[in-house]
């Protein structure tokens, strides 16, 4: 399946890459990076700008001369489909080559429907959100929640993913939408669309973080040095099926006993909370489920915020065993930041609380001694960012090979 730039020139492109990445934005930049001269520089960004790839943007500082001209990547030139596929949700988006959405959707579509469901939904709803939209689509990316094969691009062994092992993700997108089609696990794209919102390129190139989602499961994304680092067989940062001490009487949703998922996750929590309802320990909780014949985290974090004793009880245990996992994990990598998405630790204060104590107890006093623990602004928008990085660097990997 081939991109809308497939046909262009090979140094073209790579030219274009480096401006889009912001390497390189200035002649001398690309000259000193390719080790191209000047004037085959010149040629290649009059070719880009013809293609309507690249476009002027203003010029750097001056080092003693005139004032170097800077060019940007045209995020514009085209369309980018975003799939992330959730638990219980189905969010799907057209963004530009930024990431930046244009139109987005999201489907009530539990995950235990299945592969052939799924995506045959998500390439329907696509093709209907395209049409209203002019610019060419490059690429889709699509996130899923569960180790990805990094060759062959499908899911491998994921815990709570029913039928999706080994299932042929790309080769039944690709098809279906017409464009290149690359996946990769929710965690480590939320965290590739984080780091692109860093303020500068050199920061980006040294960055060490660690992303960590505690949704309805509990995942880390690790970044070294700039680099995503996915591990040997995709399964790197996967710590919500480790072990916690002293919880062997329960069981995961992966079959398993003891698994941190199972006493820190969304589902175990509104597991608890629902048991906490129906039994009148929470006035705020069984008001939530009487009313709506359902809870949600959200139902929590409200209830921790009005001071309801047993969802702050929930949160503070939920906390503590993440902290713990966070703590060695800390440790071990030596992270700069660390970063909490999900409904619990964006929207419960107390719960980055409990954490951000625990690890600094726990850790390593020289690992934490510049240590930054925040909260994501939003791991969907980071989601969607990440699908459309993920899907255009495949584009210009697979283009310049």
């Amino acid at each position: 399946m081939s991109s809308p730039i497939a046909a262009i020139d090979t140094d073209v492109l790579l030219t274009v890459n480096l401006i889009r990445t912001g390497r390189a934005i200035t002649r001398q930049q690309l000259a000193r990076m390719t080790g191209m001269s000047r004037n085959t520089i010149s040629s290649l960004i009059n070719t880009a700008i013809d293609a309507g790839l690249i476009a002027p943007d203003g010029s750097a500082p001056s080092t003693g001369g005139r004032a170097p001209a800077t060019w940007r990547f045209r995020q514009e030139a085209g369309l980018v489909l975003a799939v992330g596929v959730h638990t219980s949700t189905l969010r799907l988006a057209v963004t530009d080559l930024a990431g930046q959405p244009v139109e987005r959707r999201t489907l009530d579509w539990p995950i235990t429907r299945g592969p052939e469901a799924t995506l045959t939904r998500a390439a329907e709803e696509l093709q209907d959100m395209t049409r209203r939209h002019e610019p060419p689509v490059w690429a889709a990316g699509v996130s899923l929640p569960g180790p990805i094969n990094q060759e062959t691009g499908r899911p491998s062994s994921p815990p709570i993913m029913p039928g999706w092992d080994d299932f042929d993700v790309v080769g039944t997108l690709e098809p279906a939408l017409g464009v290149p089609v690359a996946t990769g696990n929710d965690v480590n794209i939320m965290l590739l669309g984080y780091a692109s919102t860093l303020p500068d390129q050199g920061r980006r190139e040294s960055a060490n973080i660690l992303y960590l989602q505690v949704g309805t499961g509990i995942g880390v994304g690790i970044m070294s040095n700039g680099h995503l680092h996915l591990g040997a067989a995709g399964a790197a940062g996967d710590i919500g099926h480790v072990q916690v001490s002293g919880t062997d009487s329960v069981i995961c949703r992966c079959g398993r006993t003891g698994c941190l998922e199972a006493v820190a996750g969304g589902w175990a929590l509104l597991r608890d909370a629902h048991r906490a309802a129906v039994e009148g320990l929470s006035p705020h909780l069984k008001e939530c489920l009487d009313r709506r014949g359902e809870l949600t985290v959200e139902d929590i974090v409200t209830g921790v915020n009005a001071g309801d004793t047993e969802c702050v009880t929930l949160m503070v245990r939920s906390a503590t065993a993440v902290g713990d996992a966070l703590a060695m994990v800390v440790s071990f990598f030596n992270p700069g930041r660390v970063v909490l998405a999900g409904p619990m630790p964006q929207g419960c204060p107390m719960f980055l609380d409990v954490i951000r104590r625990i690890v600094y107890e726990r850790a390593l006093s020289l690992a934490t001694t510049d240590l930054e623990i925040l909260p994501a602004g939003s791991g969907l928008d980071d989601e969607l960012r990440g699908c459309a990085l993920l899907a255009v660097n495949s584009v210009f990997t697979a283009a310049t090979a």
